[in-house]
C-alpha cells in the first residue's frame, strides 16, 4: 500500500463531515493507498469539530486534527497542515466533497507517468458559479504577468514531499500557497478530474470574501503593481523629456512667448526625472518583497 498524507481544510462543515470521512474510509478499504488525514479546523464557528471526532471514533485510517485559533483562510490552514506531514506523498483536498477522493488515484498515476513533483486536478466540468468560474480565469491572466503558468492551479493536488519542505520551517500567514508549490517544483502538470456539485451548505466564500481574497492575492503575494509602477515611471518619464526637448526646440526655431519655454521645461523634465526615480525606487522595492516572501529561494530538487 502506497501511504500518503492527506490534508483537508475544514470549515462550516458539519453537515458534511459524515460523509467526507464515510468517503475517505471506502476509498481507504479499496486497498491502493494507506491515508493519514490532516483535517485542519480553520477558526469554524459550528461544532465541526465535535461532529469529527465523533464521526472518526471507527475509522480505519490514522487521522489527526488541528484547531487554528481563528480564521486564517485556506492557503494558511493546508499549509498548517503540511507541518504535520511526514509521508512522501501529500494531496490537499477541499471538504465540501466537489473533490472526489478517488481524484487522488487519477493525480497518482499522472505523477509516476510525468515523473512531476506536483500534480493538480483540473475540472473537466466546474459546478461553481458562472460568476466565479469567470473571476478565477480573470484572476489567473493577471497573475500570469509573473511569468509563471496558473492556469493548470486549484485546491486539489497531489504532490512529492519536497515540494512543501519549506512549510516545515515557517508558520506564517500565506494569503496563495501555489506560488511557493510552483517554485518548489521541477515539473508541474495537471489530469482531468470529476467536479462534484456542493451536496449540502454553501460555499465558505461569499463573493465579497472572493474578491477580498483576490486583491490580497494580487497585492501581497504578486509584485505586479510593483512593476507597473515602475513600467508607468519610465515610460511617463520618457515621454516628459520628449515633450520638454520638443518645446525648447519650439523655442529655438519658432516664435513663442518669453518665459514660456522655461517654465514649460522646467516641469517636464523636474517631473520626468521624479517619475524616473520612482520608477526605480519600485523596482528596488519589488526585489525587497520578493526576498521578504522567499520566492527568490534556492530549492535543491534531488541528492544523489
Amino acid at each position: 500500500m502506497i501511504k500518503i498524507d492527506i490534508v483537508i481544510p475544514i470549515y462550516n462543515s458539519s453537515a458534511i463531515c459524515d460523509k467526507l470521512v464515510n468517503e475517505i474510509n471506502i476509498w481507504y478499504a479499496k486497498g491502493k493507498f494507506f491515508p493519514n488525514v490532516i483535517f485542519v479546523n480553520d477558526g469554524s464557528n459550528d461544532n465541526v469539530e465535535q461532529v469529527l471526532n465523533s464521526c472518526l471514533k471507527n475509522v480505519n485510517f490514522t487521522w489527526q486534527l488541528i484547531r487554528l485559533a481563528k480564521n486564517y483562510g485556506q492557503h494558511t490552514a493546508t499549509a498548517i497542515g503540511f507541518h504535520l506531514s511526514n509521508n512522501e506523498i501529500i494531496a490537499t483536498l477541499d471538504d465540501d466533497l466537489q473533490h472526489s477522493v478517488e481524484s487522488i488515484n487519477l493525480m497518482y498515476d499522472c505523477l509516476i507517468a510525468e515523473e512531476a513533483d506536483l500534480v493538480y486536478g483540473n475540472f473537466i466540468n466546474k459546478q461553481h458559479h458562472k460568476i466565479r468560474n469567470i473571476g478565477t480565469k480573470l484572476l489567473k491572466k493577471i497573475l500570469h504577468t509573473e511569468n509563471t503558468n496558473y492556469t493548470m492551479v486549484s485546491s486539489c493536488r497531489l504532490m512529492r514531499k519536497n515540494v512543501i519542505e519549506m512549510f516545515k520551517l515557517q508558520k506564517q500567514k500565506i494569503h496563495f500557497i501555489d506560488d511557493f508549490l510552483l517554485l518548489a517544483a521541477s515539473k508541474s502538470v495537471s489530469c482531468f478530474v470529476v467536479h462534484n456539485k456542493r451536496e449540502i451548505g454553501k460555499s465558505g466564500y461569499s463573493t465579497y470574501g472572493l474578491i477580498k481574497m483576490a486583491f490580497s492575492i494580487i497585492l501581497l503575494h504578486s509584485s505586479l503593481p510593483l512593476k507597473l509602477i515602475t513600467r508607468m515611471g519610465v515610460i511617463i518619464s520618457a515621454i516628459c523629456f520628449f515633450i520638454g526637448t520638443y518645446y525648447i526646440y519650439q523655442k529655438l526655431f519658432c516664435s513663442v512667448a518669453i518665459g514660456f519655454t522655461s517654465i514649460i521645461v522646467a516641469i517636464f523634465f523636474s517631473t520626468g526625472i521624479v517619475l524616473f526615480s520612482l520608477g526605480i525606487i519600485g523596482e528596488y522595492i519589488r526585489r525587497i518583497w520578493v526576498s521578504k516572501q522567499n520566492l527568490d529561494r534556492v530549492f535543491i530538487a534531488k541528492i544523489y
